[in-house]
């Protein structure tokens, strides 16, 4: 199997000034959106069934996690964090995973989404890299 380079992009659209890209760094794992329904389970007491009410489509998830690195410290190493905070809104975008192959970059998927949560960085005491996690609301796909 050849090696493939991956790329995580989300692509922000703005007024009259065209679309603001920002491609996340150094991604380590993003979790692909999986369908489910919203339902209602009632577990008997007597008895050893249950009755399943079914409710609709569960809201999908993408989980995107990577690492900033950063070889001048910690003062840089916090511009990257700032820069991502401040780049990664909760407007509406596109994200898209693209792979590389040869020369070609092959689009895997690309979903409207919404950031949900904050930007979690886990570690306090950041040195050379930082790991950060972030969470989307699929919105279209």
């Amino acid at each position: 199997m050849a090696y493939q380079d991956y790329t995580v992009k989300l692509i922000f659209a703005k007024d009259e000034s065209g679309a603001i890209e920002y491609e996340l760094p150094h991604i380590q794992q993003v979790s692909d959106p999986k369908e489910g329904i919203k339902a209602t389970v009632i577990h008997g007491t007597r008895g050893d069934g249950c009755i399943v009410v079914p409710g609709g489509k569960k809201s999908q998830e993408i989980m995107v996690r990577g690492i900033l690195f950063d070889n001048d410290g910690y003062k840089d190493l916090t511009t990257l964090m700032n820069t991502m905070r401040n780049n990664v809104v909760t407007d509406v975008a596109t994200l898209t995973l693209k792979h590389l192959e040869g020369a070609v970059w092959i689009t895997d998927w690309s979903y409207t989404v919404r950031r949900i949560d904050e930007i979690r960085f886990p570690q306090s005491m950041r040195t050379e890299s930082q790991e950060y996690e972030i969470n989307f609301l699929v919105l279209a796909y």
